[in-house]
């Protein structure tokens, strides 16, 4: 394994992920990592959660998956952020709604934390944070707390998703990555974004962006009724 790509975020955005396979593809990568959300937002949860099947990539579940796993307002409480508002409690109930029994299935399997051994050393992999699966960890968290977690797990990387909003940081023990979102971006950037991490003795990391169908999702997400969500997906908000 000297290659991994790891993916979160995906959101039911099967053009995103497409784009981003393809590129996979190109670069020849060893192996890819998945940190949950396959569902969500977009509209086709199915599709993206079969394709993620179908690779057979590892994948653990996210926030929005356990959301939709449990449903109504018990997947709200207990799983989306809190105080949501009409919009997005529309987009959930949509998505209860029509994940098939298959996707359910597949999103019922996913483990809420990975651990890999690799050339580099021991990499954890978790959906929000090591405390919580739906906390949100960006770049300016403090890094007393990134490296304690690094420290438990006896880890040297870390990846964590959740936020949409990608970066890879250096602190004291290794590294932590988040790779942003394939299929929903939150940094202004309406690309698709993953991280692709050399697995040496000396890991390096970078996040890379990818163009992808915009009309096409945006076309999709307004015959499903849910037009709200249209203009933030093209302002990468």
């Amino acid at each position: 394994m000297g290659l991994l790509a790891v993916l979160s975020d995906l959101h039911a955005n099967l053009s995103a992920l497409e784009a981003v396979q393809a590129d996979l593809a190109r670069r020849k990568v060893d192996q890819v990592l998945v940190l949950g959300d396959v569902v969500g937002y977009l509209a086709r949860p199915n599709q993206v959660a079969r394709a993620v099947a179908e690779a057979r990539w590892p994948c653990l579940a996210g926030n929005y998956d356990l959301a939709v796993l449990a449903g109504g307002d018990e997947g709200v409480d207990n799983f989306l952020r809190q105080g949501i508002g009409p919009g997005p409690r529309a987009v959930f109930s949509w998505t209860e709604q029509r994940v098939h029994s298959g996707t359910r299935d597949f999103l019922s399997k996913l483990p809420r934390k990975i651990e890999m051994h690799t050339p580099a050393g021991r990499l954890l992999a978790v959906h929000g944070s090591p405390a919580a699966v739906r906390q949100y960890v960006y770049a300016d968290h403090p890094e007393q707390e990134l490296a304690a977690w690094l420290r438990e797990a006896g880890a040297v990387i870390l990846c964590m998703g959740h936020t949409h909003i990608p970066f890879v940081r250096r602190v004291s023990g290794g590294m932590v990555v988040n790779p942003g979102s394939v299929g929903k971006a939150k940094d202004g950037d309406p690309r698709a974004s993953y991280a692709l991490i050399e697995l040496s003795s000396e890991p390096r990391a970078e996040i890379v962006r990818l163009e992808w169908d915009l009309d096409t999702e945006a076309r999709l997400l307004r015959e499903a009724g849910l037009e709200s969500g249209v203009d933030r997906l093209f302002q990468g908000r």
